[in-house]
């Protein structure tokens, strides 16, 4: 016998498959849902489904966009002659927050990790060598993770 109706189970087994979030979190999250009004939860399922329908790649550094260029590809008030390459969107935004870099960033979407079957080829190396040939490149940036893998 379940010990929550079945939506509300369904619900916390979903929150679950979130990082970070074990059992306990997921049930406060769904009860925190369950006692708003409806209108709260659709506004939490139609941002959930913006992010997957209104959100890409930047055409040029394969950062998280809603547009062709990211913000930061878009502007022209930055050094496109440098690029810091991340391994992933959210490694931005440290570095962003210092507001000492004033160039353009490379995301490649991961790190190499044989054990875990990740090549070279998985990574988005292949566009940051088109963008190399394709510009006047004066630096780039490797802030990658102080791992074997980074």
């Amino acid at each position: 016998m379940p010990d929550f109706a079945e939506p509300l189970s369904r619900l916390i087994q979903e929150f679950k498959r979130l990082p970070g979030i074990g059992q306990k979190s997921a049930q406060r999250i769904a009860f925190h849902v369950l006692r708003h009004d409806r209108e709260t939860a659709e506004r939490l399922a139609q941002a959930l489904l913006d992010v997957k329908d209104k959100l890409g790649l930047c055409s040029l550094c394969n950062n998280i966009s809603d547009s062709e260029l990211c913000p930061y590809c878009a502007d022209s008030a930055r050094d496109h002659t440098f690029i810091c390459v991340v391994e992933e969107p959210h490694n931005i935004l440290p570095i962003e927050t210092t507001r000492t870099f004033e160039g353009v960033y490379h995301v490649l979407h991961g790190s190499i990790s044989p054990l875990r079957g990740i090549g070279p080829e998985q990574l988005r190396i292949k566009s940051l060598l088109q963008r190399l040939d394709q510009a006047d490149i004066k630096e780039i940036i490797l802030a990658t993770n102080p791992t074997v893998e980074g």
